[in-house]
C-alpha cells in the first residue's frame, strides 16, 4: 500500500504537473482547452504491480478533477470522457487483482457523484459497463504490450514490490532474470 501523498510525489512530476501547466496556458483558448481534453481522454495509465490499485485510483481521481476544471470553462452540457478501460494493471495476487477492479468501479462512482455536484449532471454508474483492465498474472513473465496499447500515450507508474536478494525465492530470482533480460518481450524486436 502506497499513501496518497507518496502517490502524488510520483504522478505529479511524471505527468500531472505538466497537464496542469498546459491548462494554465490554455485558459484563454477553447481550441487549446479542447486539445488538452482530447489528450487527457486518450491517456493510458499502467501499473505493472498494482496491488489493490491505489496508484490507478488516485490517478483516475486526479485526472477526473482536472477534467472538471477544464469543462467548467465551456458553456455546454458536460460529460466525462475519462474511461476506466484506459487504466491498466497487472497483479499476481488474485484477491488484490479483484480488489483493484472493484476499487476502480467505486472510484468511478465517487467521481461521478463529485462530477454531478460540480457540473450539475453525470452519467449513471450503473449498470457497470467499462472496467479497468487489471489482469491476474505475473508481470515479470508476460508481454505488457498485450494489455496496453503501444500506439497511445501511456504512463507507467507504481511502486513495485521488492524483496532483497538474500530473501528472494528461486522463483523470484528467475522472475528478475527474465524481466532484466527481456526474454518475455523479445527485447531485440521491441
Amino acid at each position: 500500500y502506497t499513501s496518497v501523498p507518496n502517490i502524488m510525489k510520483v504522478i505529479g512530476p511524471l505527468f500531472l504537473d505538466e497537464l496542469h501547466e498546459e491548462f494554465d496556458k490554455a485558459q484563454d483558448s477553447d481550441t487549446r482547452l479542447r486539445k488538452l481534453l482530447y489528450r487527457i481522454h486518450n491517456l493510458h495509465i499502467f501499473d505493472p504491480a498494482c496491488g489493490s490499485g491505489n496508484f490507478l485510483i488516485i490517478t483516475y481521481k486526479e485526472l477526473r478533477r482536472l477534467e472538471m476544471t477544464i469543462l467548467k470553462q465551456f458553456n455546454e452540457l458536460p460529460i466525462s470522457g475519462i474511461r476506466l478501460d484506459h487504466f491498466h494493471g497487472i497483479e499476481i495476487d488474485d484477491f488484490a487483482h479483484e480488489t483493484a477492479k472493484l476499487s476502480m468501479w467505486l472510484a468511478e462512482h465517487q467521481m461521478n457523484r463529485e462530477f454531478e455536484e460540480v457540473m450539475g449532471r453525470t452519467v449513471p454508474s450503473l449498470p457497470l459497463v467499462a472496467a479497468c483492465d487489471v489482469v491476474a498474472r505475473n508481470a515479470c513473465r508476460m508481454d505488457w504490450r498485450k494489455i496496453i496499447p503501444v500506439d497511445s500515450e501511456v504512463f507507467l507508474l507504481g511502486n513495485p514490490p521488492y524483496v532483497g536478494y538474500s530473501l528472494q525465492t528461486v522463483d523470484q530470482r528467475l522472475d528478475m532474470s527474465t524481466a532484466i533480460n527481456g526474454d518475455w518481450i523479445g527485447i531485440a524486436d521491441y
